[in-house]
């Protein structure tokens, strides 16, 4: 039985909804409910389970052929499946150079992005998350955290498809580093289009 991950992306989102909704309600009567944060948050979650249907799903149930070769989908040594693929560039799938460039872009580029939100996102929300160090360590531990799901799903024998890459951590984390900075440079760029009330009233609290 094959469990796809839009199902979790529509029941986490419909769960949510409902949540915010009543606390909305609540706050709405103190004159405290903040729209444009409550948005953020809404475009957070939204992203958050984004992230586990792509990377967590689909789940393959009832048959355990997938777990027979868990090992050989490991690859603990950094920028090995990178450099064989560039090394592929050519030679596989019949010389065709511009479907591997693809492919690699496709990867590589994949994994930079899976995160990048994320570095955006956390200083948003969250004010420790305002210094680059506690970021990129979030990112590293998100990334870690997929990719050790991944492996069980491939010990279960469940995980279609899956394969255990440093070089994805590498990526990931390369990516939420990437998002953070865009974060950095749109918030300076509209601090000095705001006035000083607008600053000390602070975006976040529209």
């Amino acid at each position: 039985m094959l469990v796809d991950g839009e199902v979790v992306i529509v029941i986490g989102i419909i769960c949510y909804i409902a949540v915010r909704v009543i606390f909305a309600l609540k706050l709405k009567y103190k004159n405290s409910f903040k729209w444009l944060k409550e948005l953020i948050r809404m475009l957070a979650v939204i992203y958050i389970f984004m992230v586990i249907s792509v990377t967590l799903f689909p789940l393959v149930l009832g048959d355990n052929t997938y777990g027979i070769n868990s090992f050989r989908s490991l690859n603990y040594t950094p920028l090995t499946s990178i450099w064989r693929d560039i090394e592929q560039i050519g030679t596989a799938y019949d010389g065709d150079t511009l479907f591997m460039l693809k492919l690699i872009v496709k990867n590589v580029g994949g994994n930079i992005l899976l995160l990048m939100p994320l570095g955006f996102f956390a200083p948003m929300l969250l004010d420790m998350y305002k210094r680059l160090k506690n970021t990129l360590l979030l990112g590293l531990l998100v990334s870690l955290s997929i990719e050790c799901l991944q492996f069980v799903e491939l010990l279960l024998g469940i995980g279609m498809g899956r394969v255990v890459d440093i070089d994805d951590v590498i990526c990931n984390v390369l990516g939420t580093v990437l998002g953070f900075l865009i974060y950095k440079l749109i918030f300076s760029i509209l601090s000095k289009a705001m006035t000083p009330s607008q600053q000390s009233s602070g975006l976040m609290n529209n």
